[in-house]
């Protein structure tokens, strides 16, 4: 398809092959499941021995997560944002891409924050990358709303990550700003409609920040329990707030920590900053420990608010600053 691609290796099923191939390839490397996602099964490597000390738990993850232990090898690409393109093809050949999404503030390989647009492509990039990902939705015939992800270097080349053949919890962000229901649009593909979307240029900026029910003070830590009152933000146009929880829930262990997310959309990126800002404010949660008072210190980081932030930023410049000074007591 004459789609760049980051050099990897073949399927892994076991560590000697792997040693050979993280000789071939190149260290540093990341380890990757294969059937992976959400962050599971995703190790950075430094060297061989690292992958020898690495290669059974991930593998081990991997299999307990997604029920297959087969893993990959990818070169590191540092510094790098990471972008997506929403596209959606019917049974019709008709393929529609929406605009990017930059989901470069991860900790630990799990998205936190996600905003449309990228803040840092030109026009032309754009189309460039919308171009890439058409190409890949053609190529494979593929049939569904899909997500394509891409890590972009310091040069705006982009590279093909993955792709991830469902709707995506960012998928509110290119809702916002292009007027469009994907989830039916979606559904009216299922159904055999013919949906030619024109692909539009993003009407302002939408950001959308995770809620979870995790403390942050000791080290992210899962908390579970009774939410004993939970007062979400009324900020009336241009904000949106998605959840499947009430006060009196019980949040459970046994599922994943998000309980809602915060989605508002501005006519400017400063205007969007600011409404994600008052929301974090306004969010009242009682009975559970949330990630909010972090996600509104990154909301202040002069990186986040620049729209600068690549891939490793969080783990690497902003936690540790802000652990150090919020020691638990």
């Amino acid at each position: 398809l004459g789609v760049p691609v980051i050099p990897g290796s073949h399927p892994l099923q076991d560590v000697e092959t792997a040693l050979a191939a993280g000789e071939a390839i190149g260290y540093p490397l990341m380890l990757k499941a294969s059937a992976g996602g959400g962050g599971k099964g995703i190790r950075k490597l430094t060297d061989a021995a690292a992958l020898k000390a690495e290669f059974a738990g991930a593998q081990a993850e991997a299999q307990a997560a997604f029920s297959d232990p087969t893993m990959y090898l990818e070169k590191v690409i540092v510094p790098a944002k990471h972008v997506e393109v929403q596209v959606l093809r019917d049974m019709h050949g008709h393929t529609s891409v929406f605009p990017e999404r930059d989901c470069s503030l991860q900790r630990h390989s799990q998205k936190m924050v996600e905003e449309s647009p990228c803040p840092v492509l030109t026009s032309p990039e754009r189309r460039k990358l919308l171009h890439l990902a058409a190409t890949i939705a053609e190529g494979v015939d593929y049939l569904n709303a899909g997500t394509i992800e891409f890590l972009m270097d310091q040069q705006h080349h982009f590279y093909f990550m993955e792709m991830n053949t469902r709707i995506q919890v960012e998928h509110p962000i290119t809702e916002m700003v292009t007027g469009v229901d994907l989830v039916q649009a979606q559904l009216r593909v299922a159904a055999g409609d013919e949906v030619a979307l024109t692909t539009p240029e993003p009407s302002g900026v939408a950001i959308e920040c995770r809620l979870n029910a995790e403390d942050p003070y000791h080290d992210f830590r899962p908390d579970v329990g009774t939410l004993e009152q939970l007062r979400f933000p009324t900020g009336g146009m241009g904000l949106r707030v998605d959840t499947g929880v009430a006060p009196g829930d019980k949040i459970s262990p046994y599922y994943d920590a998000m309980i809602a997310k915060l989605i508002v959309h501005g006519r400017t990126r400063d205007e969007a900053l600011a409404k994600m800002h008052r929301a974090l404010i306004e969010l009242h949660v009682e009975g559970v420990k949330t990630n909010r008072d972090f996600a509104l210190a990154l909301f202040q980081a002069p990186t986040v608010l620049a729209g600068k932030a690549d891939t490793a930023y969080l783990n690497r410049d902003f936690l540790p600053k802000w652990q150090s000074a919020n020691q638990p007591g």
